[in-house]
């Protein structure tokens, strides 16, 4: 079979292909037996028809049959051939309806088809990441050991009759309206609060200074920007408080009881697993880091031109999957969220992000042999799993159903290839400031 390649425009190529006689006859042969095999004309048994008589009252069927027989598997030989990755269906010249077979002559017909382009991924010491040891100072393991311990600690009311100092921690009563409506999630029952935590709202902290046991009291305070409930953000809410007693904090002593408290054998296993496992967060932090940075430089030094058609295409499809959702939770866009206006452009930053990310590590992949076989992939679902407390082989089975298995092949090979990269990169040049 001979086959052609033309470069056009952008990532589109022009396939010529031409399908050599012998294989046209082949599959004429076959749509002749087939449909002698089932045709009945009157005079005639079912399978005794003339062939002369097939061919001519048959033709177009016979055509199409051999269309479909040659044209569809000669295209996706010649991809194969020639080493390309379709993009999106083609476009055959002359259409398939207008190829007219001719017995021993063979078929010459073109497909117009965007192609994945051919990717020149920069030298691996080019890329630059951030290779510093990683390390946390003991202050900081202090300062988390003395977390937990404040949140061992307890609270005893005192005996004087007095009203609410700054310096006090009392235990209330509270909930949270906004415009007359309370807040969920937002208030308590015999709550301890420490006055002298700097987390604590300011216009919340002034209201209940001076109060006194027993006293109830509305409190306006306007909630601070980053508050964790995105709905009173920013806004003027009402605090109820009812005062039950003034407190003092009691915190426990750093020593082994209060290791054993807390599950270890003694002070000196919690103080260096808490270091470990700090030691360990910042490692993952600068690997998220280290990824971010690869990444970005990849696509940067990488010359990649994806379709405008296709990334059309997927924005509009996420466009209307959006509004579907949103119709089936019969929720409007503000409710949800969503801002409309910006979310196509949103999309199409994402979508041509991911492909190249995706068409980048596939070269390396095949560059560098990098894989995972069915034994990786297996453990690591049998590892996701413990973690979830979820039964590997039903685990499994769930993503077979909802086709993410290779998915999740996909997500070890992108790790696997981000940790190569990692290894191969050059080491980020620190910034020296001198005086």
């Amino acid at each position: 079979m001979r086959v052609e390649v033309e470069p056009l425009e952008g990532t589109q190529v022009k396939l010529e292909i031409e399908v050599p006689p012998e294989k046209v006859e082949t599959a004429l042969q076959e749509a002749y037996k087939t449909l002698r095999g089932y045709v009945s004309l009157p005079g005639f048994r079912k399978g005794r028809v003339p062939l002369s008589l097939i061919k001519s009252r048959f033709q177009d069927h016979i055509n199409s049959e051999v269309i479909r027989e040659v044209v569809f598997p000669a295209y996706e030989d010649a991809l194969l051939s020639k080493r390309l990755v379709p993009l999106d269906q083609p476009t055959f010249e002359p259409s398939l309806d207008k190829i007219i077979v001719v017995e021993n002559q063979s078929i010459v017909f073109t497909a117009i088809v965007n192609v994945k382009p051919t990717i020149s991924v920069p030298k691996y010491d080019e890329i630059e990441t951030d290779k510093s040891p990683v390390d946390v100072p003991r202050e900081d393991v202090e300062d988390y050991i003395n977390k937990l311990r404040a949140q061992s600690a307890t609270y005893d009311p005192i005996e004087e009759d007095r009203v609410v100092q700054e310096t006090d921690c009392v235990r209330i009563d509270w909930l949270c309206k906004l415009d007359g409506e309370e807040v969920e999630n937002e208030g308590g029952i015999d709550v301890d609060l420490d006055l002298t935590t700097s987390e604590l709202n300011a216009d919340l902290k002034s209201g209940i200074i001076g109060m006194k046991v027993g006293e109830k009291k509305s409190i306006p305070v306007t909630i601070d920007e980053d508050h964790s409930d995105p709905s009173i953000m920013g806004k003027e809410v009402v605090y109820e408080m009812d005062l039950h007693a003034i407190t003092t904090k009691q915190l426990p002593e750093l020593d082994d009881e209060f290791a054993k408290d807390l599950g270890y054998e003694n002070y000196t296993q919690l103080h260096g697993v808490i270091w470990n496992n700090l030691v360990e967060e910042q490692r993952l932090v600068q690997q998220s880091k280290q990824k971010q940075e690869i990444l970005e430089q990849l696509i940067e030094k990488t010359d990649i031109e994806i379709p405008e058609d296709l990334v059309q295409e997927y924005v509009d499809q996420t466009i209307q999957n959006v509004h579907k959702q949103l119709n089936t939770e019969n929720r409007t866009a503000e409710e949800a969220g969503i801002d409309l206006d910006n979310l196509p452009e949103e999309v199409r930053t994402d979508v041509i992000k991911q492909t190249k990310q995706n068409w980048i590590f596939e070269e390396i992949a095949e560059n560098e042999n990098i894989s995972v076989s069915d034994d990786e992939l297996e453990w690591e679902i049998r590892r996701a799993a413990e973690q979830m407390n979820r039964d590997a082989q039903k685990y499994a089975e769930l993503l077979k159903s909802s086709n993410r298995f290779e998915d999740f092949r996909t997500q070890l090979q992108h790790e696997k290839i981000y940790q190569f990269l990692i290894e191969q990169s050059s080491e980020k040049k620190s910034l020296i400031i001198t005086g």
